[in-house]
């Protein structure tokens, strides 16, 4: 089939880093024979030069875009705003850090047009520290038994069809906000394949996901979603 793919790439302060994540992204796009695509670069306020590697890259190359943030925003906000943008029939991002495995991006994209999102797992959770695999087991369980729901990982790199993604509404632009994305597609009844990915070892920074605020923010998502979805029995019509 022929790929149509929207890749949303958030960055900030990745001077360094943006462009081998382009040079990286284009090349397994070019090994997988996917020539109809466009990449949503989103300059995250940064304040070292990843906002003018971005607009080289736009120069350079006729299907990249930039987006600058007047302030930062997050993660969860670039993406999701990304979703929006996106003009092509499959939508997903890759992080600005040039720290995705090639063969991650090969999985991915191999598996689009097989369902209506492709979820990538973990394939080596030992390279995270113990308290982070733990914490993660642990979050996975409880989605998948709140949802009625069997997902291996809810924090990936995911692919949607754009048009059945821009119809979710997401409440939050925190930690758990590709949880809702997913759980509100797929109790809509959207089908899914999932590909393994290596992870891996984080390489500079702490991660932020035992921070009180985010833990509190993913708790406070999790209650509004299992509201909406379980006992309101909200649905989308993907139709």
């Amino acid at each position: 089939m022929n790929k149509s793919i929207s890749i949303i790439i958030p960055a900030y302060n990745e001077e360094t880093k943006l462009k081998p994540t382009v040079d990286s992204v284009l090349d397994r796009l070019e090994n997988n024979a996917i020539s109809d695509f466009e990449i949503i670069i989103f300059n995250d306020a940064s304040t070292d030069r990843t906002g003018e590697v971005a607009d080289d890259l736009a120069m350079q190359f006729s299907q990249v875009k930039v987006v600058h943030n007047a302030k930062n925003m997050n993660l969860g906000f670039n993406i999701v705003r990304g979703f929006q943008l996106a003009t092509k029939e499959y939508a997903g991002f890759v992080p600005g850090d040039n720290e995705t495995a090639p063969e991650a991006l090969d999985n991915i994209f191999q598996a689009i047009g097989k369902a209506d999102i492709v979820i990538p797992y973990i394939q080596n959770p030992e390279v995270r520290i113990w308290g982070r695999r733990i914490l993660s087991k642990t979050y996975i369980a409880i989605i998948n038994t709140a949802f009625g729901l069997k997902i291996r990982y809810y924090n990936g790199m995911c692919y949607f069809k754009t048009e059945m993604v821009k119809k979710v509404t997401v409440s939050t632009h925190g930690f758990a906000y590709m949880t809702e994305i997913l759980v509100k597609l797929l109790k809509s009844g959207a089908t899914f394949v999932e590909v393994p990915m290596i992870n891996r070892a984080r390489e500079r920074g702490a991660t932020k996901a035992f921070r009180i605020k985010n833990i509190a923010s993913v708790f406070k998502t999790f209650l509004t979603l299992f509201w909406e979805v379980q006992i309101l029995r909200k649905r989308i019509n993907l139709s």
